[in-house]
Protein backbone atom coordinates (compact mmCIF):
# COMPACT_ATOMS: atom_id res chain seq x y z
CA UNK A 1 0.00 0.00 0.00
CA UNK A 2 0.72 3.95 -0.53
CA UNK A 3 0.00 5.25 2.66
CA UNK A 4 0.13 9.34 3.87
CA UNK A 5 0.22 9.80 7.44
CA UNK A 6 -0.79 13.50 8.42
CA UNK A 7 0.29 14.82 11.64
CA UNK A 8 0.04 17.95 13.49
CA UNK A 9 2.89 17.13 15.79
CA UNK A 10 5.38 13.93 14.98
CA UNK A 11 8.91 13.47 16.00
CA UNK A 12 10.98 10.35 15.54
CA UNK A 13 13.02 10.81 18.59
CA UNK A 14 9.99 10.65 20.78
CA UNK A 15 8.61 7.39 21.35
CA UNK A 16 4.38 7.06 20.83
CA UNK A 17 1.72 4.91 19.53
CA UNK A 18 1.95 7.03 16.14
CA UNK A 19 5.68 6.34 15.58
CA UNK A 20 5.22 2.80 16.17
CA UNK A 21 2.27 2.50 13.84
CA UNK A 22 4.27 4.13 11.02
CA UNK A 23 7.22 1.89 11.84
CA UNK A 24 5.19 -0.95 11.41
CA UNK A 25 3.50 -0.13 8.50
CA UNK A 26 6.88 0.87 6.86
CA UNK A 27 8.30 -2.61 8.21
CA UNK A 28 5.32 -4.60 6.11
CA UNK A 29 6.41 -3.16 3.39
CA UNK A 30 4.32 -0.30 2.95
CA UNK A 31 5.05 2.57 0.76
CA UNK A 32 4.85 5.15 3.34
CA UNK A 33 5.00 9.13 3.81
CA UNK A 34 4.44 11.38 6.33
CA UNK A 35 3.74 15.17 6.38
CA UNK A 36 3.80 16.25 10.36
CA UNK A 37 4.25 19.32 12.48
CA UNK A 38 7.27 19.99 14.34
CA UNK A 39 8.62 23.48 16.01
CA UNK A 40 12.33 22.35 15.69
CA UNK A 41 14.40 24.36 14.34
CA UNK A 42 17.03 21.94 12.67
CA UNK A 43 15.19 20.35 10.38
CA UNK A 44 15.67 20.28 6.77
CA UNK A 45 13.31 21.61 3.99
CA UNK A 46 11.21 19.39 1.62
CA UNK A 47 10.97 15.67 1.24
CA UNK A 48 13.57 13.52 3.00
CA UNK A 49 14.09 10.07 3.82
CA UNK A 50 14.07 9.47 7.64
CA UNK A 51 14.03 5.55 8.60
CA UNK A 52 13.07 4.91 5.37
CA UNK A 53 9.89 7.03 5.56
CA UNK A 54 9.39 10.08 2.85
CA UNK A 55 9.02 12.84 5.09
CA UNK A 56 8.04 16.59 4.84
CA UNK A 57 7.96 18.88 8.48
CA UNK A 58 5.74 21.69 8.55
CA UNK A 59 7.31 23.75 10.97
CA UNK A 60 5.06 25.20 13.51
CA UNK A 61 6.00 28.19 16.33
CA UNK A 62 6.88 26.51 19.57
CA UNK A 63 3.64 26.14 21.42
CA UNK A 64 4.98 25.36 24.76
CA UNK A 65 3.24 27.82 27.43
CA UNK A 66 1.34 29.69 24.56
CA UNK A 67 -1.83 30.83 25.63
CA UNK A 68 -5.27 29.61 24.08
CA UNK A 69 -5.99 31.82 21.58
CA UNK A 70 -1.93 31.36 20.06
CA UNK A 71 -2.54 27.79 20.32
CA UNK A 72 -5.72 28.28 18.78
CA UNK A 73 -4.30 30.14 16.13
CA UNK A 74 -1.86 27.99 15.07
CA UNK A 75 -4.46 24.77 14.80
CA UNK A 76 -6.50 27.13 12.50
CA UNK A 77 -3.37 27.69 9.86
CA UNK A 78 -2.21 24.17 9.88
CA UNK A 79 -4.86 22.97 7.39
CA UNK A 80 -3.59 25.57 5.00
CA UNK A 81 -0.12 24.67 5.90
CA UNK A 82 -1.13 20.80 4.98
CA UNK A 83 -2.28 22.11 2.04
CA UNK A 84 0.48 23.75 0.58
CA UNK A 85 2.76 20.57 0.96
CA UNK A 86 0.58 18.40 -0.28
CA UNK A 87 0.63 20.74 -3.85
CA UNK A 88 4.03 21.81 -3.43
CA UNK A 89 5.15 17.97 -3.33
CA UNK A 90 2.48 15.80 -3.64
CA UNK A 91 0.23 17.00 -6.42
CA UNK A 92 0.67 13.78 -9.09
CA UNK A 93 1.19 11.04 -6.38
CA UNK A 94 -1.32 8.34 -5.38
CA UNK A 95 -2.09 7.19 -2.39
CA UNK A 96 -4.31 4.14 -1.57
CA UNK A 97 -5.17 5.00 2.58
CA UNK A 98 -4.68 8.42 4.31
CA UNK A 99 -4.83 8.27 7.51
CA UNK A 100 -4.60 11.06 10.10
CA UNK A 101 -5.65 11.83 13.84
CA UNK A 102 -8.06 13.75 16.49
CA UNK A 103 -6.82 16.03 17.46
CA UNK A 104 -6.53 18.44 15.80
CA UNK A 105 -10.29 18.47 13.93
CA UNK A 106 -10.02 21.32 11.69
CA UNK A 107 -8.22 18.92 8.97
CA UNK A 108 -11.34 18.83 6.59
CA UNK A 109 -10.23 21.36 4.11
CA UNK A 110 -7.45 19.18 3.87
CA UNK A 111 -9.50 16.18 3.58
CA UNK A 112 -11.83 17.71 0.68
CA UNK A 113 -8.94 18.33 -0.84
CA UNK A 114 -7.59 15.02 -1.10
CA UNK A 115 -10.90 13.78 -1.67
CA UNK A 116 -10.47 15.75 -5.57
CA UNK A 117 -6.53 14.59 -5.82
CA UNK A 118 -6.47 11.39 -4.59
CA UNK A 119 -9.75 10.04 -5.53
CA UNK A 120 -9.02 6.34 -4.90
CA UNK A 121 -7.43 7.04 -1.73
CA UNK A 122 -9.51 5.96 1.37
CA UNK A 123 -9.22 8.78 3.92
CA UNK A 124 -9.09 7.21 7.48
CA UNK A 125 -9.46 8.85 11.12
CA UNK A 126 -8.01 7.81 13.95
CA UNK A 127 -10.32 9.20 16.39
CA UNK A 128 -8.52 9.63 20.15
CA UNK A 129 -9.89 12.96 20.78
CA UNK A 130 -14.34 13.60 20.78
CA UNK A 131 -13.76 17.58 20.92
CA UNK A 132 -15.30 20.43 21.14
CA UNK A 133 -17.09 18.21 23.77
CA UNK A 134 -14.02 17.27 26.12
CA UNK A 135 -13.43 20.78 26.14
CA UNK A 136 -17.35 21.70 27.26
CA UNK A 137 -16.72 18.74 29.95
CA UNK A 138 -13.58 20.57 31.10
CA UNK A 139 -15.00 24.43 30.94
CA UNK A 140 -12.98 25.85 28.68
CA UNK A 141 -16.08 27.00 27.09
CA UNK A 142 -19.80 26.49 26.89
CA UNK A 143 -21.46 24.53 24.40
CA UNK A 144 -23.65 27.84 23.13
CA UNK A 145 -20.26 30.04 22.49
CA UNK A 146 -19.63 31.27 19.09
CA UNK A 147 -16.15 28.60 19.66
CA UNK A 148 -18.43 25.84 20.43
CA UNK A 149 -20.31 26.13 17.31
CA UNK A 150 -17.55 26.55 14.88
CA UNK A 151 -15.21 23.58 16.08
CA UNK A 152 -18.68 21.33 16.51
CA UNK A 153 -19.06 22.19 12.15
CA UNK A 154 -15.50 21.31 11.96
CA UNK A 155 -15.86 18.03 13.90
CA UNK A 156 -19.20 17.19 11.34
CA UNK A 157 -17.18 18.07 8.64
CA UNK A 158 -14.14 16.06 9.39
CA UNK A 159 -16.62 13.31 9.82
CA UNK A 160 -18.28 13.66 7.05
CA UNK A 161 -15.40 13.71 4.85
CA UNK A 162 -13.65 10.54 6.47
CA UNK A 163 -14.44 7.39 5.01
CA UNK A 164 -13.41 5.48 7.95
CA UNK A 165 -13.58 6.16 11.25
CA UNK A 166 -11.07 4.55 13.81
CA UNK A 167 -12.35 4.55 17.66
CA UNK A 168 -9.96 3.61 20.45
CA UNK A 169 -12.84 1.47 22.17
CA UNK A 170 -16.88 0.13 22.01
CA UNK A 171 -17.60 3.05 24.25
CA UNK A 172 -16.26 5.55 21.71
CA UNK A 173 -18.20 4.13 18.50
CA UNK A 174 -21.88 3.93 21.23
CA UNK A 175 -21.25 7.86 21.91
CA UNK A 176 -20.45 8.51 18.24
CA UNK A 177 -23.58 6.44 16.58
CA UNK A 178 -25.66 8.35 19.61
CA UNK A 179 -24.44 12.15 19.35
CA UNK A 180 -24.09 11.83 15.48
CA UNK A 181 -26.70 9.76 14.08
CA UNK A 182 -25.81 10.94 10.77
CA UNK A 183 -22.45 9.21 10.26
CA UNK A 184 -22.79 6.10 8.66
CA UNK A 185 -22.63 2.74 10.95
CA UNK A 186 -20.65 1.19 8.13
CA UNK A 187 -17.92 3.97 8.69
CA UNK A 188 -17.31 2.99 12.47
CA UNK A 189 -15.10 0.48 13.58
CA UNK A 190 -12.53 -0.51 16.49
CA UNK A 191 -9.12 1.04 16.35
CA UNK A 192 -7.48 0.81 19.36
CA UNK A 193 -4.54 2.09 20.64
CA UNK A 194 -1.57 0.06 20.21
CA UNK A 195 2.17 0.07 20.67
CA UNK A 196 5.36 -1.65 18.95
CA UNK A 197 5.97 -4.08 21.98
CA UNK A 198 9.53 -4.66 22.65
CA UNK A 199 11.94 -7.02 25.69
CA UNK A 200 11.60 -5.54 29.12
CA UNK A 201 14.20 -5.78 31.75
CA UNK A 202 12.37 -7.51 34.66
CA UNK A 203 10.63 -5.23 37.13
CA UNK A 204 12.08 -5.05 40.83
CA UNK A 205 9.51 -7.05 43.38
CA UNK A 206 7.60 -5.89 45.91
CA UNK A 207 9.00 -5.29 49.17
CA UNK A 208 8.42 -4.22 52.31
CA UNK A 209 4.40 -3.21 53.53
CA UNK A 210 4.28 -0.07 51.80
CA UNK A 211 3.16 1.28 48.17
CA UNK A 212 5.04 3.13 45.71
CA UNK A 213 2.39 4.84 43.24
CA UNK A 214 3.56 6.63 39.96
CA UNK A 215 2.00 9.01 38.07
CA UNK A 216 3.70 10.71 35.22
CA UNK A 217 2.70 12.47 32.09
CA UNK A 218 0.38 15.45 31.37
CA UNK A 219 -0.79 17.61 34.87
CA UNK A 220 -3.52 19.04 33.02
CA UNK A 221 -7.54 19.64 33.55
CA UNK A 222 -8.30 16.05 31.25
CA UNK A 223 -6.09 14.48 34.70
CA UNK A 224 -8.01 16.21 37.29
CA UNK A 225 -5.43 17.47 39.46
CA UNK A 226 -7.38 19.02 42.12
CA UNK A 227 -9.22 15.96 42.35
CA UNK A 228 -5.77 13.40 43.00
CA UNK A 229 -4.46 15.58 45.27
CA UNK A 230 -7.97 15.94 47.56
CA UNK A 231 -7.96 11.74 47.31
CA UNK A 232 -3.88 11.73 48.35
CA UNK A 233 -4.66 13.77 51.11
CA UNK A 234 -7.45 11.76 51.89
CA UNK A 235 -5.09 9.42 51.87
CA UNK A 236 -2.29 10.45 54.04
CA UNK A 237 -4.63 11.21 56.73
CA UNK A 238 -5.49 7.12 57.48
CA UNK A 239 -2.86 5.59 59.53
CA UNK A 240 -3.43 2.26 57.97
CA UNK A 241 -2.07 4.09 54.77
CA UNK A 242 0.52 6.09 56.35
CA UNK A 243 3.50 3.84 54.22
CA UNK A 244 2.20 4.50 50.91
CA UNK A 245 3.78 7.10 48.95
CA UNK A 246 3.06 9.09 45.61
CA UNK A 247 5.58 10.38 42.63
CA UNK A 248 4.22 13.14 39.94
CA UNK A 249 6.51 13.74 37.44
CA UNK A 250 5.51 15.66 34.46
CA UNK A 251 3.98 19.06 33.45
CA UNK A 252 0.76 20.87 32.61
CA UNK A 253 -1.33 23.88 33.00
CA UNK A 254 -2.62 22.35 36.64
CA UNK A 255 0.91 21.62 38.11
CA UNK A 256 0.55 24.91 40.00
CA UNK A 257 -1.71 23.35 42.19
CA UNK A 258 0.64 20.66 42.56
CA UNK A 259 3.10 23.30 44.04
CA UNK A 260 0.78 25.28 45.55
CA UNK A 261 -0.28 21.16 47.71
CA UNK A 262 2.92 20.36 48.27
CA UNK A 263 3.86 23.94 50.61
CA UNK A 264 1.72 21.85 53.10
CA UNK A 265 4.70 19.91 53.41
CA UNK A 266 2.93 16.56 52.49
CA UNK A 267 4.35 13.34 53.70
CA UNK A 268 3.20 10.97 51.02
CA UNK A 269 3.77 13.56 47.57
CA UNK A 270 6.87 14.20 45.75
CA UNK A 271 6.84 16.38 42.43
CA UNK A 272 9.12 16.34 39.45
CA UNK A 273 8.29 18.94 37.21
CA UNK A 274 10.55 16.86 34.85
CA UNK A 275 13.25 13.65 34.66
CA UNK A 276 15.91 12.40 32.30
CA UNK A 277 13.98 9.42 30.68
CA UNK A 278 16.53 6.88 31.99
CA UNK A 279 15.72 8.24 35.49
CA UNK A 280 12.25 8.00 34.92
CA UNK A 281 12.30 4.73 33.81
CA UNK A 282 13.92 3.88 37.07
CA UNK A 283 11.34 5.24 38.81
CA UNK A 284 8.45 3.50 37.47
CA UNK A 285 10.33 -0.03 37.49
CA UNK A 286 10.89 0.48 41.45
CA UNK A 287 7.16 1.45 41.74
CA UNK A 288 4.51 -0.79 42.73
CA UNK A 289 1.64 0.28 40.57
CA UNK A 290 1.65 3.00 37.76
CA UNK A 291 -1.62 5.22 37.83
CA UNK A 292 -3.91 6.73 35.38
CA UNK A 293 -6.40 9.52 35.99
CA UNK A 294 -9.47 11.03 34.44
CA UNK A 295 -11.83 13.77 35.44
CA UNK A 296 -15.04 12.67 36.72
CA UNK A 297 -16.80 15.95 34.75
CA UNK A 298 -16.03 14.22 31.49
CA UNK A 299 -18.54 12.63 29.17
CA UNK A 300 -17.06 11.78 26.17
CA UNK A 301 -15.23 7.95 27.10
CA UNK A 302 -11.41 8.60 26.93
CA UNK A 303 -8.94 5.61 26.69
CA UNK A 304 -5.52 7.24 27.53
CA UNK A 305 -2.86 5.64 25.92
CA UNK A 306 -1.04 5.51 29.70
CA UNK A 307 -2.55 2.33 30.20
CA UNK A 308 0.02 0.56 27.29
CA UNK A 309 2.27 2.23 28.93
CA UNK A 310 2.22 -0.05 31.99
CA UNK A 311 0.77 -2.97 30.27
CA UNK A 312 4.15 -2.80 28.42
CA UNK A 313 6.51 -3.08 31.24
CA UNK A 314 4.29 -5.68 33.58
CA UNK A 315 2.95 -2.37 35.91
CA UNK A 316 -0.11 -3.15 37.72
CA UNK A 317 -2.80 -0.16 37.28
CA UNK A 318 -4.95 1.93 39.53
CA UNK A 319 -7.63 3.62 37.19
CA UNK A 320 -9.05 6.82 38.74
CA UNK A 321 -11.73 6.55 36.22
CA UNK A 322 -14.79 8.83 35.00
CA UNK A 323 -18.45 7.24 34.39
CA UNK A 324 -18.19 7.65 30.58
CA UNK A 325 -14.81 5.51 29.90
CA UNK A 326 -15.20 1.99 29.66
CA UNK A 327 -10.93 1.46 29.79
CA UNK A 328 -12.57 0.02 33.63
CA UNK A 329 -14.07 -2.85 31.67
CA UNK A 330 -10.25 -3.42 30.01
CA UNK A 331 -8.71 -3.05 33.29
CA UNK A 332 -11.26 -5.81 34.56
CA UNK A 333 -10.98 -7.95 31.70
CA UNK A 334 -7.23 -7.95 31.19
CA UNK A 335 -6.99 -8.77 35.26
CA UNK A 336 -4.18 -5.98 35.44
CA UNK A 337 -5.15 -3.68 37.90
CA UNK A 338 -8.25 -1.81 39.39
CA UNK A 339 -10.28 1.17 39.10
CA UNK A 340 -12.29 3.43 40.96
CA UNK A 341 -14.73 6.34 41.18
CA UNK A 342 -13.23 9.84 39.78
CA UNK A 343 -14.08 12.43 42.76
CA UNK A 344 -14.56 10.00 45.35
CA UNK A 345 -11.21 10.39 48.10
CA UNK A 346 -12.90 7.56 50.12
CA UNK A 347 -13.36 5.07 46.76
CA UNK A 348 -9.27 6.18 46.23
CA UNK A 349 -8.31 4.88 49.66
CA UNK A 350 -10.10 1.91 49.86
CA UNK A 351 -8.93 1.33 46.03
CA UNK A 352 -5.21 1.75 47.23
CA UNK A 353 -5.84 -0.57 50.84
CA UNK A 354 -6.96 -3.43 47.87
CA UNK A 355 -3.39 -2.77 46.29
CA UNK A 356 -1.76 -2.73 49.45
CA UNK A 357 -3.51 -5.88 50.86
CA UNK A 358 -2.77 -7.89 47.57
CA UNK A 359 0.60 -6.64 46.85
CA UNK A 360 1.76 -10.28 46.50
CA UNK A 361 -0.45 -10.58 43.59
CA UNK A 362 0.75 -7.15 42.08
CA UNK A 363 3.62 -9.19 39.71
CA UNK A 364 0.99 -11.54 38.79
CA UNK A 365 -1.17 -8.41 37.65
CA UNK A 366 1.41 -7.03 35.77
CA UNK A 367 2.03 -10.11 33.60
CA UNK A 368 -1.25 -10.08 33.02
CA UNK A 369 -1.07 -6.59 31.48
CA UNK A 370 1.64 -7.91 29.50
CA UNK A 371 0.04 -10.76 28.22
CA UNK A 372 -3.22 -8.71 27.31
CA UNK A 373 -0.86 -6.39 25.45
CA UNK A 374 0.90 -8.57 23.24
CA UNK A 375 -2.87 -9.79 22.05
CA UNK A 376 -4.60 -6.90 21.68
CA UNK A 377 -2.53 -3.56 21.81
CA UNK A 378 0.83 -4.10 19.27
CA UNK A 379 1.17 -2.28 16.11
CA UNK A 380 0.22 -5.24 14.39
CA UNK A 381 -3.74 -4.61 15.42
CA UNK A 382 -3.50 -1.58 13.91
CA UNK A 383 -1.90 -2.15 11.10
CA UNK A 384 -4.22 -5.13 10.31
CA UNK A 385 -6.86 -2.76 10.21
CA UNK A 386 -5.58 -0.18 8.04
CA UNK A 387 -4.88 -3.18 5.51
CA UNK A 388 -8.78 -4.08 5.37
CA UNK A 389 -9.91 -0.70 4.77
CA UNK A 390 -7.47 -0.63 1.93
CA UNK A 391 -9.01 -3.91 0.59
CA UNK A 392 -12.43 -3.00 1.47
Amino acid sequence: MRILFLFQIFDYDSSTIYLDLVRECRDRGHLVTLVAGNSRSDLPDGVTEVEGIRTVYMKLPDQFGAGSAKKALIQMSIPLRLKLILKDYFEGEIFDIIAYPTPPITLAPVLKYCAKKYKSAVRYLMLKDIFPQNAVDLKMFSSSSPIYRYYRRMEKKLYAYSDRIGCMSEANIAYLKEHDPEIENSKLEYFPNTVAVHDVEPCSPASGKGLKVVFGGNMGRPQDIAGLLKSIDHCGRQPDLDDVFFYFVGDGTESRLIEEYLEKKPKNLSYRHQLPRPEYEKLLANADVGMISLSKDFTIPNFPSRLLSYMQIKKPVFAVLDDATDMGECIEEACCGISVKAGDPEAFAEGIRRLKADREKLPQLGENGRRYLERYFNTGVSADILERAYRG
